[in-house]
């Protein structure tokens, strides 16, 4: 009875480990999917407090864009008002220029942008503050339109992935792995009157 109680606890907790296992494969693969025109790092970062001479948002996306008439990247100014930028898109760099800033106060960007390895459109914004007495911002590289500053190595999806197999497979190893209670003792053998041979 123990025994077929021992192995239903197995099977239910195996069963439990590979649903969330599933659960959080889906939910990886899903959140990969979703990222259409992931932006990797811009100038200004948003949240940034720059300063000095500010006629333009820089953009650098982990795939690379696709030139599109209806590729667009907007910047509200502080009282609300919102205009389109002169936008330039070089591989996975997005440029939207406009007039020079001497406003102080809190911009947003919002960008809506043809992803070239999906063919998805995507729409985000930031947000970043201004602020004449602030240090400028450090502009991209050139070299960002051949997407220089994508993560090269693991994802922290993919390392949570990872981790998560590693554990599955010990836990399942530890559950089945058959184990012998004493395996190493030589018990002594009874007689056939219950006394012990010699």
């Amino acid at each position: 009875m123990r025994v077929r109680t021992r192995r239903a606890i197995a099977f239910v907790l195996a069963f439990s480990l590979v649903l969330g296992l599933l659960a959080s494969i889906l939910a990886v693969v899903g959140r990969a999917a979703d990222a259409h025109a992931e932006m990797v790092r811009s100038a200004p970062k948003p949240g940034q407090t720059v300063g000095g001479l500010v006629d333009r948002v820089e953009m650098e996306f982990r795939d690379p864009i696709q030139p599109h008439g209806s590729n667009g990247v907007a910047l509200q100014y502080p009282d609300g008002g919102r205009s389109l930028t002169a936008i330039t898109v070089d591989g996975h760099l997005v440029q939207g220029r406009f007039g020079s800033l001497t406003e102080p106060g809190r911009y947003r960007v919002v960008w809506e942008l043809l992803d070239q390895s999906d063919g998805d459109w995507a729409t985000e914004e930031f947000e970043f503050t201004y602020d004449p007495a602030a240090d400028p911002p450090e502009w991209l590289p050139a070299s960002a339109a051949q997407g220089s500053g994508s993560s090269s190595g693991l994802s922290g999806a993919t390392v949570a992935l990872a981790v998560i197999i590693c554990v599955a497979a010990a836990l399942a190893a530890w559950l089945f792995w058959p184990r012998r209670r004493g395996a190493g003792r030589v018990r002594p053998r009874r007689g056939a009157f219950g006394g012990k041979s010699s």
